[in-house]
């Protein structure tokens, strides 16, 4: 592979202390957790995993890290879980197309009534935009943690501390944060989601959310069925976190978790900001140095995650990110990227962005080898 900068899309590879765990488990026997007596193990897999994942995002509780296949059915689980018929639902314009898809289509069946929050041209939000936007039957806000077109870090503490005051529930999607930017779930919000296999660096199909204690009580399942505990109802269970996880887990994918956020815990979230920011700054900097490209988004390191989207007048996204590939060999991802609302707020709908992000495996060279490309092209 030649340079890989879509690291907002996922992480291309596991780490060499993750494989050698998950290679060691595929050796063994694969059983389902609460099934049978072998499957005790899956079961302290999966414990194992919730508490790393609790504490990355300060849940005191383990049982209340849930696991699903990817954020996108996290979110549908909270969103569907949390909302009643006639709740009015606040969202933000640079949105995930896994929020808003279920969340447009609640409103057009009549659930809800949905009002977009707009965010600024750089993907940034004003909290008084929120607090102008509640009203008597607002019961829900929904907002991604970072923008995955434009990088823009929200203001989410401030924004659901307003929504908590108000007696509004709160849902972060932490997609492009996790393992990243530290963050806090008991001291913030109600439900944060997570992906597996982005910044946490643990296989695709394995992700899920963290509950807070009073959205747990009041969150519906989504998704039913045996969890081997409990069958002698035909009602779901209500503890946790049978509740949320019915059917067969991916214990691998559970497991790749369990590894790979422990090695996070080790390194540290600050020092992986910290590198980011690092590597971020190189790259905008060299940017800001050629004439033609517009970056998108805020252009501040400190206010964004390690994710750059940028146009060069004249210059179709799809032609532009080919061009790199064919000539220089660099992964990047054009297009919408699954936001057409972050697009419009930003004015590239719908010619959409070419997109760069980096991550554990990005180095300074590959940033200069990047920037020579783009002067080049």
């Amino acid at each position: 592979m030649g340079i890989y900068a879509n690291y907002a899309a996922t992480a291309p590879a596991l780490s060499e202390a993750v494989a050698r765990e998950l290679k060691e488990y595929l050796g063994g026997l694969h059983l389902n957790a609460g099934r049978n007596f072998e499957g005790l193990e899956a079961g302290a897999i999966a414990l194992r995993a919730r508490r790393a994942i609790g504490t990355l995002f300060g849940a005191a509780d383990p049982l209340r890290v849930i696991f699903t296949s990817g954020a996108t059915a996290a979110l549908n689980m909270a969103i569907q879980g949390l909302v009643r018929p006639g709740d009015q639902v606040l969202a933000t314009s640079v949105e995930h197309n896994a929020a808003a898809r279920p969340l447009e289509d609640l409103r057009e069946r009549g659930v809800i009534d949905l009002v977009w929050l707009p965010c600024a041209q750089d993907g940034s939000l004003d909290p008084g935009t929120l607090r102008r936007a509640i009203g008597k039957t607002t019961r829900l806000l929904v907002m991604t943690h970072a923008s995955n077109v434009l990088g823009t870090l929200l203001p989410v503490g401030e924004c659901f501390r307003i929504a908590h005051e108000a007696g509004i529930r709160t849902i972060v999607d932490l997609a492009q944060t996790g393992g990243h930017i530290p963050f806090a779930l008991d001291e913030t919000c109600d439900a944060a989601v997570f992906a597996g296999h982005k910044g946490l660096g643990g296989l695709a199909g394995a992700g899920g959310l963290v509950l807070g204690k009073s959205a747990a009580a009041a969150m519906r399942p989504w998704i039913l069925g045996g969890t081997g505990s409990g069958s002698h109802s035909l009602a779901m269970p209500e503890f946790l976190p049978d509740k949320f996880e019915p059917g067969t887990q991916n214990t691998l994918g559970i497991l790749s978790l369990a590894a790979s956020v422990e090695e996070l815990l080790s390194i540290g979230i600050e020092t992986i900001r910290e590198r980011d920011r690092s590597l971020t700054s190189r790259f905008i900097a060299g940017l800001r140095g050629l004439r033609k490209p517009r970056i998108c988004g805020t252009g501040d390191p400190e206010r964004s995650v390690a994710v750059v989207s940028l146009t060069i007048p004249g210059c179709d996204a799809g032609e532009l990110a080919r061009r790199l590939f064919d000539g220089w060999g660099i992964i990047t991802r054009s297009g919408l990227h699954c936001s057409p609302l972050a697009h419009k707020t930003a004015g590239t709908f719908p010619g959409g962005t070419v997109r760069f992000s980096f991550g554990r495996g990005t180095t300074e060279a590959e940033i200069d080898a990047i920037l020579e490309a783009i002067a080049d092209l």
